[in-house]
């Protein structure tokens, strides 16, 4: 593999890194490689003439590369992927006096062109396309959490709402023991269980920060595992927005 279609591997590599905090380590290092690559690479210091041509060439090119950055970029990252192709318009046009003589230029016309088919290839269309299926699932995931002001009521009140005027074709009973569908020992009480055709199909357990610590939990969730019955919890101190609630409840109802 040559030193430009490493370039090109590596460039592609940094570019799909570069949205997250974790992989900017990883961005920075690329880019000290293209600088240490370009440079060793270099043979001769260009002309004057030639000095301008390479700027031009390369400004062509920091100004490609920016505005695909841009099309790749949600909202949320465009700010950190405009800083990292800055950094790389930065390294390039340092360089540019360092690659423009003619044995070298052809190369880096070679690279770059192909640098440029391969930011709009379908890999860059599956990025774009990833981040913005990230931004959906997270504003569907901060709605769910958001408080709701219009809704003061609990979470059991909320259950049972949704249960009266979701499912009328179930019955529900609320705080349960085991014990009262032929358990033996120590449990804690289901908060409601729902029944289809007189058959316990789904136990809820309206819990706090430290409910799951207990012992006559865990026994009332084994319980309901060992007879088929879907086991639920719903944390107290959530906002348990009502849509919230019946999505769970119409997954297993």
């Amino acid at each position: 593999m040559g030193l430009f279609d490493k370039l090109l591997k590596d460039s592609e590599k940094a570019v799909k890194n570069v949205f997250s905090e974790e992989n900017r380590e990883k961005a920075s290092l690329f880019l000290n490689n293209v600088k240490t690559a370009v440079q060793d690479t270099a043979k001769e210091i260009a002309s004057e003439e030639n000095k301008e041509k390479a700027s031009k060439f390369f400004n062509n090119v920091k100004t490609t590369v920016t505005e695909k950055a841009k099309e790749v970029a949600s909202e949320e990252n465009k700010e950190k992927a405009v800083r990292f192709f800055d950094n790389v318009k930065t390294t390039v046009s340092e360089k540019a006096k360092e690659v423009a003589s003619e044995e070298n230029k052809e190369k880096v016309s070679n690279f770059f062109s192909q640098a440029k088919e391969k930011l709009s290839s379908g890999s860059f269309a599956d990025l774009k396309k990833k981040i913005a299926e990230e931004a959906e699932e997270k504003e569907k995931i901060d709605k769910l959490f958001e408080e709701d002001e219009e809704d003061p009521r609990n979470c059991r009140d909320k259950i049972r709402d949704v249960l009266i005027h979701e499912f009328p074709d179930n019955k529900f009973m609320e705080d349960v023991c085991p014990r009262d569908l032929g358990g033996q020992g120590r449990f804690m009480n289901y908060s409601f269980l729902i029944c289809q055709e007189d058959v316990a199909k789904v136990a809820i357990m309206i819990i706090g920060k430290t409910t799951t610590s207990h012992r006559e939990y865990r026994w009332s969730k084994e319980f309901a595992q060992a007879h088929n019955i879907t086991f639920l919890n719903f944390v107290e101190h959530y906002p348990n927005k009502v849509e919230y609630i019946s999505e769970r409840l119409h997954k297993y109802l």
